[in-house]
């Protein structure tokens, strides 16, 4: 049975697929060439409907088999079919975004009408009817918020569709190990397609799924995720498994919802700013994006997996660390430059409020503090108590956590964590992060000293959670300069080879300017120093490459563009007028970096 669902489904999506690409262009159902897509020519669109019929055949197929058509979940297929026919529409003839989002909400209507939705509040209020209030009013706000999160995704050649498939897999996988024959049929009908669309989609992609596939997988998942029962006896797994499933398109709309409105424009509109984008901006090829974004789509799936099957106490650590980690990295390529600042198209008053917030208050950090405090704390005592959560010791975390959260607050605006910025992380602010984490070890201590006789935790838990938010402030402040480094900027047509003359403290801050812009256009192949024990060592991932005596030999060997200065070889009777001659016989311009303070009468 499993094999002839995935199996007719990824048949009929390899056969249908050429089909619906031959009807799309003989009849000009094409995506032309735009700014924000990276197709060259004309591609036909109307994947999605090939994808909607092969998952449906082999649905049909596999329940023809088991002979299990009464325990199908007819509501989320009915749900589905709705959204599907709104994509129809958009694709044949676009409609606006407030007519898609009203069929959205009619389709999440249907659905939640036929009882699927998240029981995320049940177990927290007593009386099961005022929960379901709260329960199916974040059940629209999901499958509507998905559903809108993959056709966003769907920026990229192969993007949306392997994304979809990898979260498709796992929910095969939950349903499979659950039992659920009906949801599982589903999900495997929808992964065979999908793998037989990525035939075709798989950069450079030859077709596209249009609205009638973004929409149809984006709802159809979202109705998977909540419908399926956790296994585990936690109640962090009723949310938290679907999150993580749909982790990176739910941070990939939110930092292209937040960009754009700090740039003053509307988040509904296209723009080459998603995370796929600046990946290539950090200095990847398509394809190293895409299969980058497939890592981290199939690291969260893991960590869903983790949660119900790891011991419940030991993932609240793991869990919050790759949330926070992923945020950190999604933070990073916000800040990269990927689209002109365009006039603001929205009103400014919630742009002002935002920058206000975010740069000037630094209200992010403080948030992001927060999961950082209270994660080092929880650690320290998990640690400290070897891994072993009693009852007991979990009441006086709970009784304790603010006390470490006030503690750690307090200690980091005294030694100003705040005042730093990330990007030019030093020594100078390490040393202010163990300031901080100590001082608010002291605070903490202090304070449960007063309140608590005798105390509650020993001074080895105290140790431990100076070192591990210290350790905690040091990775996240760390982490742009870290990134900075691995940062290899792809080689552009009209970019320039330069040869960086002097590899000392001028020369670090020549590679460290032409790294900060990239306008320059400037790409340095290496160093040149005379000093004998520099050779073969590497400056911001620069190596250098010898002395003078190699410079005809480096300039030939690696294409040489350019000299950059960066002493006072450039004065008449210095290094500069010696290399002039062999520079200009290479055809290679030689420039000088002057570092000085003017003095302005």
């Amino acid at each position: 049975m499993v094999w002839i669902t995935f199996g007719t489904a990824l048949g009929l999506s390899l056969i249908a697929i050429p089909t619906v690409r031959s009807y799309s262009l003989r009849n000009g159902r094409v995506v032309k060439p735009r700014q924000d897509r990276w197709h060259k020519k004309p591609t036909a669109t109307m994947g999605g409907i090939a994808i909607f019929l092969a998952s449906l055949a082999g649905l049909l197929a596999g329940l023809l088999i088991s002979g299990g058509y009464t325990g199908l979940p007819w509501g989320i297929l009915a749900g589905s079919a709705v959204v599907f026919l709104i994509g129809i529409v958009d694709d044949f003839r676009p409609i606006s975004p407030p007519a898609k989002l009203v069929g959205q909400i009619l389709a999440a209507a249907v659905v939640i009408s036929l009882g699927y939705t998240t029981n995320f509040f049940t177990p927290r209020i007593s009386n099961q009817i005022v929960a379901q209030i709260p329960n199916v009013l974040l059940t629209f706000v999901w499958l509507v918020g998905i559903t809108n999160a993959i056709n966003l995704l769907d920026n990229m050649d192969g993007l949306a569709g392997g994304i979809s498939l990898i979260t498709a897999g796992f929910l095969a996988f939950f349903f499979w190990q659950a039992g659920e024959q009906g949801l599982f049929l589903i999900a495997l009908a929808l992964a065979g397609s999908l793998l037989g669309f990525l035939f075709f989609n798989f950069p450079p992609a030859s077709i596209f799924m249009g609205d009638s596939g973004s929409l149809f997988l984006g709802f159809t998942l979202a109705v998977l995720a909540i419908a399926r029962q956790p296994q585990a006896s936690n109640v962090f797994a009723v949310m938290g498994v679907p999150t993580l499933l749909f982790m990176l398109p739910i941070l990939d709309t939110t930092l292209v919802t937040f960009t754009r409105i700090l740039r003053g424009q509307s988040p509904a509109e296209g723009g080459r700013d998603h995370t796929s984008h600046r990946l290539i901006a950090f200095g990847l090829s398509e394809r190293q994006a895409l299969l980058v974004l497939y890592g981290i789509a199939i690291v969260s799936g893991l960590a869903g997996l983790g949660l119900e099957s790891l011991d419940y106490w030991l993932s609240l650590v793991v869990v919050p660390i790759l949330i926070i980690s992923l945020a950190i990295l999604v933070a990073y390529l916000g800040r990269l430059k990927v689209v002109l600042v365009a006039k603001p198209k929205t009103d400014r008053t919630l742009t002002r409020i935002m920058l206000d917030l975010t740069f000037r208050r630094r209200i992010l950090e403080v948030i992001l503090d927060f999961s950082l405090i209270g994660v080092s704390y929880y650690l320290a005592v998990l640690t400290g108590y070897g891994f072993a959560m009693t009852p007991e010791v979990l009441q006086s975390f709970l009784q304790t956590v603010p006390l470490a959260l006030a503690g750690a607050y307090l200690a980091f605006f005294i030694f100003g964590v705040y005042r730093g910025i990330w990007r030019y992380v030093g020594m100078d602010d390490l040393l202010r992060y163990l300031k901080a984490a100590v001082g608010s070890v002291v605070v903490l201590a202090l304070v449960e000293t007063f309140l608590f006789r005798p105390q509650v935790y020993s001074a080895v838990i105290f140790l431990l959670f100076a070192i591990f938010l210290f350790l905690s402030l040091a990775a996240s402040r760390s982490s742009f300069r870290i990134l900075d480094l691995f940062s290899v900027q792809q080689e552009k047509p009209s970019e320039q080879r330069v040869l960086i003359l002097g590899a000392g403290d001028e020369g670090e801050m020549a590679q460290r300017w032409i790294m900060m812009n990239p306008h320059l256009d400037y790409r340095t192949v290496g160093f040149i120093d005379e000093d004998p024990f520099m050779a073969g060592r590497q400056i911001h991932g620069v190596e250098v490459l010898g002395g003078l005596e190699k410079l005809e030999e480096i300039l030939e060997n690696y294409r040489v563009d350019g000299v950059i200065l960066t002493s006072d070889a450039h004065s008449p009777d210095g290094l500069g007028q010696e290399i002039l001659p062999v520079c200009h016989s290479r055809g290679c311009w030689v420039r000088s970096l002057r570092l000085e303070f003017e003095l302005l009468e």
